[in-house]
């Protein structure tokens, strides 16, 4: 594989100390070689299994990612020093952490390590262990003094829905993570309302206008934006996705998520929220949709109320977690 500077989602590992496979006690520690996709996504395939809104993927999805297909505009460029490394025992591979050097966006940023993937096979925590302190010996080897687990900015398109950190479910990687000083700093809690039945909206206030529009996207069937408006200004966003933007899975063609939900603040304590959120399913339930998912952050405990009682019910936590090194 020939390293270079990494473009979008372009694989460099340019890491010295993995030139070549390592071998620490019985398992094989090695840099990402093209050859390695299949394997990878097997593996990725079997780390996923029991977690939310993640599904198998392809050959070609990973292949992507490692390829710089894909990338969003947000991304490109942040990335460099990226390295991928596999443990492999006995000929197969039971675990991979990818990671590289995200670069400040500003002056209120800092330049840090991010670990954008991390799995071993449960009961191998030494497997765990090897992949996490290599790839922090490589981070840290860029002079970074602060590394980052599942920052949602640098998620694979692929793992969960939008703005997912570290799953729950994924328990012996975070719970890896906390043993060796990672602490939560970000969190984002989703909700499922599955074979959802449409709830005719409320009245809402005279003088509002709610406007439907429908857009399409990569899923099977369109996206669905509602509006309000007073006076010809918006004063509420109710924005929902096909959760085909996430998964080619047939499986997951007729849930839509919900990922914008906004009520300017003269407006809130009326039922506009509500009804526009209740519009939007409406309209999903009219053009095939039967599933919902919705999320929010892991502190805004109005809104976890709030979508609780429409008839959503959590399915999972996701964190980012976060270590810092003293400089001596």
């Amino acid at each position: 594989m020939a390293f270079g500077p990494r473009v979008g989602w372009a694989l460099a590992c340019r890491c010295s100390i993995f030139q070549g496979p390592s071998i620490r006690g019985d398992v094989l520690i090695q840099s990402y070689e093209p050859g390695m996709v299949g394997e990878l996504v097997s593996t990725y395939n079997k780390a996923i299994r029991g977690v939310p809104h993640c599904f198998p993927i392809q050959d070609e999805d990973f292949a992507k990612v490692l390829n710089g297909v894909g990338a969003s505009k947000a991304v490109q460029g942040k990335l460099r020093d990226e390295a991928l490394l596999a443990a492999s025992k006995n000929g197969s591979m039971i675990g991979f952490v990818h990671g590289a050097i995200a670069e400040a966006k500003d002056e209120r940023e800092r330049t840090h390590g991010t670990i954008i993937f991390l799995w071993y096979e449960p009961g191998k925590r030494s497997v765990g262990q090897k992949l996490l302190d290599a790839m922090q010996h490589h981070l840290l080897g860029s002079g970074v003094e602060e590394i980052r687990a599942y920052e949602q900015e640098f998620r694979y398109p692929f793992y969960g829905f939008r703005h997912a950190y570290l799953s729950q479910h994924l328990g012996h990687v975070q719970g890896l993570l906390g043993m060796n000083g990672y602490d939560r700093v970000r969190g984002e809690v989703f909700l499922d309302w599955p074979h959802f039945e449409p709830i005719r909206p409320d009245p809402i206030e005279a003088g509002i206008e709610v406007r439907v529009e429908l857009r399409e996207g990569r899923g099977k069937m369109p996206g669905v934006e509602v509006r309000a408006l007073r006076a010809g200004d918006q004063v509420g966003f109710c924005g929902s996705i096909s959760c085909g933007e996430f998964s080619r899975s047939p499986e997951v063609q007729d849930w839509i998520f919900t990922d914008q939900l906004r009520i300017e603040d003269e407006h809130q304590g009326r039922g506009l929220g509500k009804h526009i959120l209740r519009r939007s399913l409406q309209e999903a339930h009219r053009i095939g949709y039967r599933n919902a998912a919705i999320s929010n952050d892991w502190d805004n405990h109005r809104a976890l109320l709030f979508y609780s009682n429409l008839g959503y019910r959590v399915v999972d936590w996701t964190y980012c977690l976060r270590r810092r090194w003293q400089t001596p």
